[in-house]
């Protein structure tokens, strides 16, 4: 970077209480709603499952029935619209919405893994199962399904409110371990390299390595193959290894006053051989929230082991809410 053309300018500068992450991470893929995955040209390809309009009428019918808690006649008419539609997996959640609230948890369970058979792909439908389990007893299985549903939708805000609605369940989702305090932009020809003074200082060797990203197409081509820019691993897993070096040798030198514990979970993350995943988990998430329905299932059952070893884990773990 010394010998670049490209000028770059460090200043210390305060960051947003959550890092630079939105920032460096802006979303870039809209969701679907009801996503069906299927496979074009040797890719897994997300599209919307099809709508069917009698069901549809029918659970739209159902709808102010359910909200008044008239679970009973929703439940009547949601059964109509699996009946003219046996495909249509929401028609099930919702069937199994109605029992679950009206206190049949086994009933509602055979509905929701009759959606996840139907559509194993929609996160919702995993939620709900999970509950299902839990209203039964049935934790391990339950447990089993809320990881899939992070799986699927790594940032899905409404298990997260469950989880800390129902302590007495013993699990906490845990935060993100990638908060970065470091970020690099264009500024004019050059590139602006910003670290926040009052954190971890192995967030500047970060913000080196994003700059570098930035400023250097021929880095870009060597490590991808491409100067174009756009979201890889790649970088993501250099610039954060660039890191924790850092932050391993700050702590060997005892130098660990502005010391970010965010980085010493990801210090362990790393060890366990999980950073890829942690990656994939919180940014690639945050620019395609639903890219894991476009990966192997070897890909996914990788996440789901990171999701029960680091991030739905037992509150006694953590020793609170703070991760």
């Amino acid at each position: 970077m010394e010998a670049s053309p490209v000028s770059y300018n460090i200043e210390g500068k305060d960051s947003p209480p959550g890092g630079w992450a939105d920032q460096l991470w802006p979303q870039r893929v809209p969701s679907r709603e009801a996503p069906r995955v299927v496979t074009e040209q040797g890719e897994f390809v997300i599209l919307d499952w099809p709508e069917h309009p009698e069901a549809r009428a029918l659970l739209d019918e159902a709808e102010p029935h359910f909200q008044a808690k008239r679970y009973a006649e929703a439940a009547k008419l949601y059964e109509q619209a699996t009946r003219v539609c046996p495909d249509c997996y929401l028609a099930w959640n919702f069937r199994g919405d109605a029992a679950y609230f009206a206190g049949d948890a086994a009933t509602a369970l055979e509905h929701y893994q009759k959606a996840t058979r139907i559509n194993p792909n929609d996160h919702r439908s995993w939620f709900f199962l999970g509950n299902a389990f839990a209203r039964l007893g049935r934790f391990d299985e339950a447990l089993d399904s809320w990881a899939w549903c992070l799986v699927l939708n790594p940032r899905y805000p409404i298990i997260r409110q469950f989880f800390r609605a129902n302590a007495g369940l013993g699990l906490v989702v845990r935060e993100d371990a990638i908060v970065p305090r470091g970020y690099a932009e264009r500024a004019g020809q050059g590139v602006t390299v910003q670290f926040d003074p009052d954190h971890d200082p192995s967030w500047l060797a970060f913000a080196n390595c994003k700059a570098l990203w930035l400023g250097e197409p021929a880095h870009r081509q060597e490590m991808t193959g491409t100067d174009k820019e756009h979201y890889t691993t790649v970088e993501e897993m250099e610039c954060l290894g660039s890191a924790l070096i850092v932050h391993a040798g700050q702590k060997q030198k005892g130098e660990t006053e502005r010391s970010d514990p965010t980085l010493d979970r990801l210090a362990s993350i790393t060890d366990d051989g999980m950073l890829m995943q942690a990656v994939l988990f919180e940014v690639g998430a945050r620019i395609h929230p639903q890219v894991v329905l476009t990966l192997d299932e070897d890909v996914r059952q990788r996440l789901k082991a990171y999701v029960l070893k680091h991030v739905l884990v037992p509150a006694s773990a953590v020793g609170g809410y703070d991760l």
